[in-house]
This record gives structure tokens, sequence and C-alpha cells, in this order.
């Protein structure tokens, strides 16, 4: 496992907004290691610009289930296609030409894993960055999860206390940094960090920012 001795940018959930994307990059150090959350398409209106950038500049990115759902319904004749196009798919369609999505980013989401885990130092807890949380699927860093394994990890809410599992938590030894669930401020406890500050959300009170967070200093930067 490579080692990360800068720490590592963690990006919550983008949602086609380029421009609070950009304004937040401009924040981080230029050479940092940056890696998203997933959810960087749908309901904002530049999901393919976001996509153009992330692929560009070669940043790390989870899989999330707006990413899924843009890749397995983003064709009429899918069965979920209109389901897609309701939750945000619209949006990111016609921010293409044509409203056609190229074969690159097809591939690229294709590629995306369900989590990415960093080695900072031998002091430090690891990071594994997912959609959701993953503490309570986790086996290591090297188990290969099935789509049925991975459910929580992609589409689980965090909304009570019960959804989470302190002991699997620290038995685990890793810290979990993830999205998903829309919280109007970072939330970070010993072995995990939610950041999905709801940047689609403008109408919203609270919401409506886009969150960086750094490990190990936790230091956050929003836009």
């Amino acid at each position: 496992m490579a080692r990360y001795k800068e720490g590592v940018w963690v990006i919550g959930d983008v949602h086609g907004e380029y421009e609070k994307l950009t304004k937040l990059l401009k924040k981080l150090p230029s050479d940092a290691t940056v890696c998203f959350v997933g959810d960087v398409v749908d309901k904002g209106a530049k999901s393919a610009k976001v996509i153009d950038l992330i692929i560009e500049k070669e940043y790390l990115c989870v899989l999330g289930n707006h990413e899924i759902m843009m890749l397995s319904c983003s064709y009429e004749e899918d069965k979920e296609h209109q389901t897609w196009l309701a939750c945000g798919g619209e949006e990111t369609l016609c921010s293409y030409k044509n409203r056609t999505i190229p074969h690159a980013h097809y591939k690229w989401l294709s590629l995306l894993p369900y989590f990415h885990c960093f080695k900072i130092d031998d002091k430090t807890l690891p990071l594994v960055v997912s959609h959701s949380y993953i503490h309570k699927v986790w086996v290591d860093a090297k188990h290969k999860y099935t789509p049925k394994e991975a459910k929580d990890i992609l589409w689980k809410k965090m909304k009570k206390p019960e959804d989470f599992d302190p002991k699997k938590e620290k038995k685990n030894g890793i810290f979990n940094i993830f999205g998903h669930t829309p919280v109007p401020s970072p939330v970070i406890s010993d072995y995990w960090a939610m950041i999905d500050t709801g940047a689609t959300y403008t109408k919203k009170k609270d919401f409506g920012k886009l969150t960086a967070l750094h490990y190990p200093s936790m230091k956050i930067v929003q836009s």
C-alpha cells in the first residue's frame, strides 16, 4: 500500500456543481492528493465538466449511487431510465452536447472502485474513502465486494445513531470518510467523518456548500 505522507484531501458529493468545485480546488495545495466520495454527477448543471476535470487532473474517486444510476440507466431503453432522470439525470444529460455521453465517460464510470484506501504513516489509522459508511461491511483493503455486499456502501443513509456500529469501528482499525447523507456541516468522530454538506441544495437552509476534509489533520475547506 502506497504511503501518503502529506495526507489526503477528500471532497464531498459534488453533484454537478462545477463552479463550486473549481473554487474549492483553488483553495487546496496545487500538489494535493485529492479523492472524491462519489456522487460527482446529477442534480447540478455541469456534470460533464466535473467528470472532464477529474479525468484531466487524474484525481481519485470512488463509486457513488448516482454513478451507478448514470452507468446503468442513461439509455432510454434502460428499465430505470425515467427514475434516473427524476433523480438528477436530466440535468446530467443536458450537460452533454446532443445529450450524448461519450465512451470515455462511460469507461471512467465503469472503473470506479467501491473504496480507496490510503496509508499515511505508522501512527495514523489508514484512511478509507467510500460513498457511504463502510464500517459495518468492512473486511480489509484487499476484499473484493460483490454488488450485493456493497449495497450499504452505495445506498445506506446514516441518519440515526443505530445506523453506526462503534464496536466494529474500533475493531476495523481504519478511519472512514464518506458522503451520501447531507449534513449542514461535517460530522467527525474517532473513526469516521461525514462530509456531504449538500452542495447542490442551494435553497435549503444551512446547506449549499461543497466541503473538502484533509486527513489526518482534519482541516476543513469549503466553497
